[in-house]
């Protein structure tokens, strides 16, 4: 994979407009309806990797467009079982909240990081969007890390988390779903838990990031209970930092791309009953970091 001083930096394809000082940047001068070149591709990936969330508007995508659009940044995954799905677009989730099942992931974490293999991003693209609120937020955790005093980040790069999926709430869902735990073994046996180092290197930039969210880290090998909450808490609240963040506000038409080695993200859930509909695809690679 290319490191990211190999790459273009300034782009000839598409005009670039930074979001926040930190984090984001909008993509102007493209259609997305339209297949792209190599050449462009190559420049996309460097400004996902170089700003970590970039934004696209006005755009007017068909599934199948919005899928060969998505594969620009990575392989595409089907679907996980816990969500719904386009039935001709299997790699398509839709993210929906209505008056009768208001939902939003209102918490901030990566996605999937009691994975081996996380995704590499994610590709969201708006179809029903609120008259008010509904938001979505990215934290760079680069920038949290950057912002710590240098022997706090050596000694930080010393340590390794434990990542699950049964602090997030599924445990739960799967007992409520199948009351006789047949369904929560198995995916116990499926998923276990995971080790990540709390510091992990982007493959791309080279730059070091903070890799521990609140809704999936559970815990710090090797240090006490209390003290690897303390320390916990105290990165997670890193992410709720305004000066790491850009928060978007949805738009007919609007599609972001996150980086997902490098950030966290949260759902706005304060639009409630109002509909709000989006299509996600999840960005796949082998070797995520």
């Amino acid at each position: 994979m290319s490191q990211l001083n190999d790459l273009p930096g300034t782009y000839s394809r598409f005009k670039v407009e930074p979001y926040t000082p930190n984090i984001g940047a909008v993509i102007h001068g493209l259609d997305l309806r339209q297949p792209l070149d190599e050449a462009t591709q190559a420049e996309l990936r460097d400004a996902l990797a170089r700003h970590e969330v970039i934004f696209f508007r006005d755009q007017d995508l068909t599934p199948e467009q919005h899928v060969a659009f998505t594969r620009s940044f990575g392989g595409v995954a089907e679907v996980k079982a816990f969500f719904p799905r386009l039935e001709a677009h299997p790699e398509i989730e839709i993210v929906e909240s209505t008056s009768e099942k208001p939902k939003a992931a209102s918490n901030w974490h990566a996605d999937i990081t009691w994975r081996e293999q996380p995704p590499l991003g994610t590709s969201l693209y708006a179809q029903v969007i609120p008259a008010t609120g509904g938001d979505t937020l990215w934290a760079s955790l680069t920038a949290a890390y950057d912002s710590l005093p240098p022997a706090f980040q050596a000694y930080l790069e010393t340590l390794t988390a434990v990542h699950t999926w049964e602090i997030s709430g599924w445990t739960e869902y799967l007992l409520r779903k199948d009351a006789s735990g047949d369904e929560l073994k198995a995916a116990r046996a499926k998923y276990p838990p995971v080790e990540h180092p709390v510091v992990r290197v982007h493959p791309v930039t080279g730059k070091k990031i903070l890799y521990v969210n609140s809704t999936f880290t559970s815990h710090i090998k090797g240090l006490s209970r209390s003290d690897s909450d303390a320390l916990l808490t105290q990165l997670f609240e890193l992410a709720r930092v305004p000066e790491f963040q850009a928060r978007l506000r949805w738009a007919q038409g609007t599609l972001a791309v996150w980086d997902n080695r490098s950030t966290q993200h949260y759902a706005v859930g304060d639009f409630f009953p109002q509909h709000r509909k989006l299509h996600r695809i999840t960005i796949t690679t082998d070797q995520t970091f």
